[in-house]
């Protein structure tokens, strides 16, 4: 552990589509140490639960400590979830259903753990110490395999009745349009994540369409990375550039509506893509959105760049675990 600790320390866990980061976290909110595991996200239950616990246990080691050293734990997954029994119910993209997220975690660090949507995780890292601080009402966005979002209102995550609002990327955009994973059709997900987009560069090369992404995105299933995507784009490879144009504005028109319909301070734009295309993107993502913020026509509600990138989410999973289990958080 090269940094002296304060207070007591909560490993934070971010489960994605593509990735489990880990990170062990102090009081003052630092990161101590850090892993990172492929998600074995077509492998199932017994799959996942190894990588889980892998990558937190590499975290520890990372920081020179022993589980023994954590007070607690916080996860985001991806949901729906059943969040006060920490269960994955399903999940579009993990093949796990009812995974019992919670008691694998305790068993194997023997400490509390705190279970959230793991974009909410990241969303309140990003209220709390990132590109929200100081606001009480976010909205935010994460774009990466799927798309995921976090609604804050007055310093609260909202979960809603069901505990599972704020599913930005299951808002429909394109009516009967293509079959998301959840099974819907026309979702915000299924037009404008990295996956899609993935789908939609395939079906142009199957179409004749030369893009330098040909070698990368060889079936409709390929795993694209941000990166790559970012690269291509920023060449103006008419096919990138024609992809994530489109996908920007789907996305540009899901968040002003929600300015329409919710009036907050902030709308933050993180996840993969976004942190990988960085400021264009985000210019994109914002004028459709202004385009479609009726009730905002002197421009008060901000539209900005995540801060915290991949961190985020470890950040808002301590938090969250940290706020519930041990002491108020000390924010410097």
């Amino acid at each position: 552990m090269t940094t002296q600790a304060e207070g007591p320390l909560v490993l934070g866990i971010d489960l994605g589509g593509t990735k489990i980061l880990a990170a062990v976290v102090d009081a003052e909110h630092r990161i101590l140490g850090r892993a990172k595991e492929a998600t074995p996200a077509r492998e199932g239950g017994a799959a996942l639960q190894d990588a889980l616990i892998e990558a937190g246990r590499n975290a520890l080691t990372a920081a020179g400590l022993e589980p023994s050293n954590i007070e607690a734990l916080g996860i985001g997954s991806p949901g729906p979830l059943d969040v006060e029994a920490g269960i994955i119910r399903s999940s579009p993209n993990l093949n796990v259903v009812d995974f019992p997220l919670k008691e694998t975690l305790h068993q194997a660090f023997g400490v509390p753990v705190a279970v959230q949507n793991d974009v909410r995780a990241g969303g309140y890292g990003e209220f709390m110490l990132g590109a929200g601080r100081g606001y009480r009402d976010i909205v935010a966005a994460f774009v990466g395999t799927g798309i995921g979002g976090c609604l804050i209102r007055d310093g609260a995550i909202v979960s809603g009745i069901t505990g599972n609002a704020g599913e930005i990327g299951h808002l429909i955009v394109k009516a009967n349009g293509p079959k998301c994973g959840c099974g819907r059709r026309g979702c915000l997900e299924a037009v404008a994540s990295r996956t899609a987009i993935t789908r939609r560069i395939h079906k142009a090369i199957k179409k004749g369409a030369s893009t330098p992404l040909r070698e990368v995105v060889r079936n409709k299933n390929s795993r694209l990375k941000s990166k790559e995507l970012s690269n291509a784009y920023r060449s103006g490879d008419p096919v990138a550039v024609h992809e994530v144009e489109r996908a920007a504005r789907f996305i540009g028109l899901a968040l002003g509506s929600l300015i329409n319909v919710l009036g907050p301070e902030i709308v933050i734009i993180g996840g993969g893509v976004t942190e990988a295309i960085g400021s264009p993107f985000v210019e994109l993502v914002r004028n459709a959105a202004r385009g479609q913020a009726m009730a905002d026509p002197d421009r008060r509600v901000h539209i900005e760049q995540a801060e915290l990138g991949d961190d985020a989410g470890v950040l808002g999973a301590s938090l969250i675990a940290r706020e519930r289990y041990l002491s108020a958080p000390s924010l410097t």
